[in-house]
């Protein structure tokens, strides 16, 4: 069954513009791995007083089948990608479900 869903992302703690760079590019190769398109995810990159970070997010509900399943498997792979690229970064993911008020 089917879940419309948002969510967004952040990681935090990397090291410079070139981790992030890499992050960024390994991330935006996940997405479009798991079907997601340019036009449903927006990432960005943020620098300020020397810290960076890189957000994203869903402009609108997308549907997911088998959310159920996917949800902890696009979680990990996100993880990994953060974790191989830049060890010492934190990431985290917040999901809302578009029928919950």
């Amino acid at each position: 069954m089917g879940v419309d869903i948002m969510f967004n992302f952040e990681v935090a703690g990397l090291a410079d513009e070139a981790e992030t760079t890499s992050v960024l590019s390994s991330l935006a190769e996940l997405l479009a791995e798991e079907g997601l398109r340019d036009h449903e995810v927006g990432l960005g990159r943020s620098i300020q007083d020397g810290r960076h970070w890189i957000t994203g997010e869903t402009d609108y509900p997308i549907g997911i089948s088998r959310f159920y399943a996917w949800r902890p498997h696009f979680e990990g792979a996100f993880e990994e990608r953060v974790r191989t690229v830049a060890p010492a970064a934190t990431a985290s993911i917040n999901w809302r479900y578009t029928d919950e008020g």
